[in-house]
């Protein structure tokens, strides 16, 4: 039978005895290892769940804002019966966005009228069935399987002048979106589980000094659950809660990167909801044969005034994407008036002058487009009071609504038609000074001139609509 002495020395095996066990630094170390597990393990499936959620957010904006962009242009073929132009479209959309499996154009009876398979025109469609949400205006987001890969298909309604001619269906593949996911959650776990490990260990060897590192760890943790910038929390000492520590500021470095890579993904976003923006101005401008870049040119004489007035960059952007839509309205108006080699009768005046409240009615579609709505509606009312469509006069014009109307203008007037030669710049210069107070804003004026006057010739070849000339 062993003796007391033996027993006491198996209970001492391992270097911990009974009383370790039973005593408050166990309870500290077990306590603060629970806190630490729970506390990192929470922290990382938080961080995930926001990042899923906002990657799916992402492409769900991403797959909107094309079904959008293309449902404008379709609607214009549509009516005009132009399956060309629908095929290429379709054609377009599949070629620019890797992540798109299938994009078709169909009629109300859900007949394909273009398709990126040009053998699938002609069949008929059935919408993906999954998970569905509803929108606003029909559009509808389904999830589902398309020939087995996981997939959301947008299908948006396209309408002309407020009346239902077809539908655009996108599908768009959710597998580069699930592998970075995959990534991502494992990244963030293997670093939560590194530092779950070493808060073990400084917890065992360090229990008798570390309150005060939990509380910074604890806060840190918080910062990080808040969204809050966490800088590095200082290291004490070097050992193992040092490295605990250090290794909690190296997940914290990387829950950061994951949140720098999933801004930069949606400036991506952004970049490409300006370059749809861009490509359907250039597609507007080529419907006349003689305004190609035209709203580019406005644009860069534009930002030219911009910079004289030193508006801030956002509003630059706000600027640049409304020179680029302010004849949007013009998609209303018929090739025949758009493309007349004489000047316009007074009909055919009346209903290009619609325009820019027809194109004020468009960006009113989409709520990331409204903002653009005070330089397309107004760009052609006149400082005195005479212009159209609700008669602005003075300061009451929005000041974007101005500079788009002096560089629209100056565009117009330096460039030739086939009735008309464009005028040289000095002459359009003596023009916008005799139309000074009258249909321009004196000061803007003068300083649209230095700019025009700093900026090389432009030999652009545009209309002049009738309007922009006012009489001496």
């Amino acid at each position: 039978m062993p003796s007391s002495t033996q027993r006491s020395g198996a209970l001492r095996s391992g270097g911990f005895s009974v009383d370790f066990f039973r005593g408050i630094r166990f309870r500290l170390v077990l306590f603060v290892l629970m806190l630490i597990a729970v506390t990192t393990f929470s922290v990382s499936f938080i961080v995930i769940q926001i990042m899923d959620h906002v990657l799916m957010d992402s492409l769900t904006k991403r797959g909107s804002a094309i079904s959008q962009a293309a449902a404008i242009p379709a609607g214009y073929s549509l009516l005009t019966d132009d399956r060309l132009a629908l095929d290429n479209l379709a054609a377009q959309i599949k070629r620019s966005q890797e992540e798109v499996e299938y994009v078709a154009i169909l009629d109300l009876e859900q007949g394909i009228l273009a398709h990126n398979h040009l053998d699938r025109v002609g069949d008929t469609l059935s919408f993906m069935e999954g998970e569905v949400q509803g929108h606003p205006d029909g559009f509808v987001i389904t999830k589902g399987l398309h020939k087995g890969i996981e997939c959301l298909e947008f299908r948006r309604p396209i309408y002309f002048t407020e009346q239902h001619v077809g539908n655009v269906i996108i599908g768009i593949s959710t597998r580069q979106l699930a592998a970075l996911k995959t990534s991502a959650h494992q990244k963030i776990l293997l670093v939560a589980a590194f530092v779950t490990a070493l808060g073990l260990l400084g917890a065992m060897l360090t229990s008798s000094i570390f309150t005060r590192p939990i509380e910074r760890l604890a806060d840190g943790v918080s910062r990080l659950r808040r969204d809050e910038h966490v800088g590095n929390i200082p290291v004490r000492s070097r050992n193992e809660l040092g490295k605990l520590t250090h290794n909690f500021n190296k997940m914290a470095r990387t829950i950061q990167r994951q949140k720098t890579s999933l801004h930069n993904y949606a400036g991506e976003l952004e970049a490409s909801y300006n370059d749809m923006v861009r490509i359907l101005a250039a597609a507007l401008d080529a419907r006349d044969n003689y305004t190609y870049g035209h709203s580019a040119r406005v644009a860069r004489l534009a930002l030219g005034l911009a910079d004289k007035l030193a508006l801030n960059t956002e509003a630059k952007k706000d600027l640049e994407l409304g020179c680029l839509l302010h004849d949007i309205g013009k998609i209303h108006v018929p090739d025949a008036v758009l493309n007349k080699q004489a000047k316009l009768d007074q009909d055919e005046y009346s209903e290009l002058t619609k325009h820019p409240l027809l194109g004020s009615k468009i960006l009113e579609l989409t709520p990331s487009l409204r903002k653009y709505i005070p330089a397309v509606k107004h760009h052609h009312e006149r400082f005195d009071g005479t212009g159209y469509p609700d008669q602005l006069s003075g300061d009451a014009i929005p000041l974007h609504a101005q500079i788009v109307a002096l560089a629209d203008t100056y565009d117009a007037m330096t460039s030739s038609r086939p009735y008309r030669k464009g005028l040289s710049r000095e002459e359009t210069i003596d023009e916008i000074r005799s139309c000074s107070g009258s249909q321009f804003n004196p000061e803007l004026a003068e300083l649209f001139i230095d700019v025009v006057l700093s900026t090389p010739e432009n030999t652009a070849d545009e209309m002049m609509p009738a309007e922009y000339l006012c009489a001496s």
